[in-house]
């Protein structure tokens, strides 16, 4: 298990990625429930409430939804008033819940690295728990920024390990001893669950995720963190 994880967390190939989130994308929503104890729901919503703040003088917001997997970010999304919402992801059965969820927005199959869209098209770019996915982060970053329109902002939701030492220990106790046990009991597919807290811990966070958005272009960035640093949410401005 450990070989597989860890060719995944070096290449993080698009194939790989798209193969994990295939096999996992019927139970992919339960499991979130489950393990997050629900509070990721309350992650989404303040994600949408930050992006309610940001685009209060647009009348028509279009936003686009990165590695959107089953949705549930988008559907945050198209709360906010008079809204388009575009999902894109590489797994076509996560695609596949999304579309019955929100049946009005438009879901498609695309990469992060190079987005079929035009420069300038949205005023919100949003990704949520799929950006440490990326197989290029830079890349993919600075085509969230060639996408928006000037002055528009992306916003990336984050698992986070927590940075005080008690409630880091603890937590990790649950996220690499725990979860995946969990995990195990409602899925076959158990790899997805150990790639998942070995992702988060080798991705940057804090401030060296902000110097990642410095380097893809974006003005000003800043970040909150929630739920006993559990979460965090990145704001980046064009």
């Amino acid at each position: 298990m450990s070989s597989k994880t860890d060719t995944l967390l070096q290449t993080k190939s698009h194939d790989g990625i798209r193969a994990m989130f295939d096999d996992i994308a019927p139970r992919y929503d339960f499991l979130n429930r489950v393990l997050s104890l629900g509070i990721d729901v309350q992650w989404r919503n303040k994600a949408r409430d930050m992006a309610a703040l940001h685009l209060s003088g647009v009348a028509a917001p279009k936003i686009l939804d990165v590695a959107t997997g089953t949705g549930d970010l988008a559907v945050a999304m198209s709360k906010l008033p008079n809204s388009t919402v575009i999902g894109i992801d590489l797994s076509e059965p996560m695609l596949s819940v999304a579309r019955k969820k929100l049946p009005n927005a438009t879901f498609q199959l695309g990469e992060a690295e190079a987005l079929a869209f035009p420069d300038g098209s949205f005023d919100l770019v949003t990704a949520g728990f799929g950006v440490r996915n990326f197989q290029n982060l830079l890349q993919g970053l600075q085509e969230f920024h060639r996408v928006l329109k000037p002055g528009g902002v992306a916003l990336i939701l984050e698992p986070m390990i927590p940075r005080k030492v008690l409630t880091r220990n603890a937590y990790l106790i649950y996220f690499k001893q725990i979860l995946p046990r969990i995990a195990r009991l409602f899925t076959k597919s158990d790899f997805a669950y150990d790639y998942l807290p070995r992702s988060v811990e080798s991705f940057p966070q804090g401030e060296a995720f902000l110097m990642k958005l410095g380097q893809a272009k974006f003005s000003e960035a800043r970040y909150l963190t929630m739920t006993l640093e559990t979460a965090i949410l990145y704001i980046a401005k064009k």
